[in-house]
């Protein structure tokens, strides 16, 4: 076998394993809207969490069962929005990073 004939079958192969690789990364989600043209949709609070400040008012304790265990929290309504049992550890901003920073205590 000539000498030469090894060093093509290794560029040959070093070329397919790129070809495959930049296959697979371009493969991934970009997090781009569907293609359909339908808007994602935004995840609101499981059933559970609704269904267990049904007959309660805001800030009233709740709890529900969720797939990860017991939630224990108490009824909240951001504005607009249907009222929820939000777990005791939930960020007190529902996790919003933008808009305006908190305001400042008044002396």
């Amino acid at each position: 076998m000539h000498p030469l004939a090894n060093l093509s079958q290794a560029r040959i192969s070093l070329f397919c394993a790129l070809i495959v690789s930049s296959t697979l990364l371009c493969a991934q989600p970009t997090g781009a809207p569907p293609a359909d043209g339908q808007k994602p949709q935004h995840r609101g609070p499981p059933q559970e969490a609704l269904d267990a400040c049904k007959s309660l008012k805001s800030g009233q304790d709740c709890n529900f069962t969720s797939p990860r265990g017991s939630v224990k929290g108490s009824c909240f309504a951001p504005e607009g929005r249907q009222l929820a049992c939000r777990p005791k550890d939930a960020p007190k901003d529902g996790g919003q990073k933008d808009g305006p920073p908190p305001a400042s205590p008044k002396k």
